[in-house]
């Protein structure tokens, strides 16, 4: 790594990036395996929650791709739309390199943890 630019790896520089959502599943998620055989699965999340503060928000929506791997993958596949979820864990962002430059594109939430919640 080139001085100036402290490894990202490391302990000491490592940054916080944890998140939690809860919500309601909107659709059945999309299960495949990977060549190198991994269980994946991508859910969709939507969020909905009043909000007092700013008074000019006062809906705050979300949908969010949920991806999740390995063992998880396997054990979650086949919930229902509509399940409420907590989903712990990290957001990424999907990116790709065009004409030499970097293109961003839709953040995701990698699961950590996910919850089956009791509905209301």
């Amino acid at each position: 790594m080139s001085q100036g630019h402290p490894d990202p790896g490391t302990e000491r520089h490592r940054q916080a990036n944890h998140a939690e959502l809860e919500g309601n599943l909107l659709a059945p998620g999309d299960f495949r395996v990977t060549p190198a055989g991994r269980p994946v699965l991508v859910l969709e999340l939507e969020h909905q929650a009043r909000c007092e503060e700013p008074e000019s928000l006062p809906l705050l929506e979300l949908r969010m791709p949920v991806l999740v791997i390995g063992e998880q993958a396997l054990a979650y596949r086949s919930l229902a739309p509509g399940t409420p979820l907590r989903v712990t864990g990290r957001l990424n962002q999907k990116r790709w390199v065009r004409d030499g430059k970097v293109r961003w594109g839709r953040v995701e939430l990698v699961a950590m943890e996910i919850r089956v919640l009791h509905a209301p």
